[in-house]
């Protein structure tokens, strides 16, 4: 299970590598770019906290 959390969260940073390099390239608005890397990093926080839970329950 953790390790599934973990690749959720390698995905999760990717996307954010995506989100970066769109707006980047202006294929989204800042506004758009903003919202969605607040979204991803909440996740990716989520995710984290969850490894580290699971990891301690180990």
């Amino acid at each position: 299970m953790l390790s599934k959390f973990k690749i959720a969260r390698k995905e999760c940073m990717e996307t954010e590598s995506w989100l970066k390099l769109l707006y980047n390239s202006k294929q989204i608005d800042e506004q758009t770019y903003k919202q969605l890397r607040n979204q991803c990093g909440r996740i990716r926080r989520l995710l984290t906290a969850s490894c580290v839970t699971i990891e301690k329950k180990l």
